[in-house]
């Protein structure tokens, strides 16, 4: 069963620029393959730090499915 989760993802922008810190809610079987879920998105060069798992109250909030494993969301600030 898939599972929720607050990653923060720091990559650079698609125009090459400066190096940005993006909280992101991922969909995804464990602490691993949410971490491939953002690289698959983002790319091999982002780096992410798993933040914890989300509660079945957050994940209401922010509209998540849990049957659709790799769905991402952007979050416009942190609130973990």
């Amino acid at each position: 069963m898939n599972r929720a989760y607050g990653v923060q993802v720091t990559a650079r922008g698609p125009d090459g620029g400066e190096l940005r810190t993006v909280p992101v809610l991922v969909v995804a079987g464990d602490e691993q393959d949410a971490l491939l879920v953002v690289s698959e998105a983002v790319g091999d060069d982002a780096e992410a730090e798993v933040l914890r798992e989300l509660t079945d109250e957050e994940i209401r909030e922010h509209g998540l499915d849990l049957e659709q494993r790799g769905a991402a969301k952007s979050l416009a600030m942190l609130k973990l």
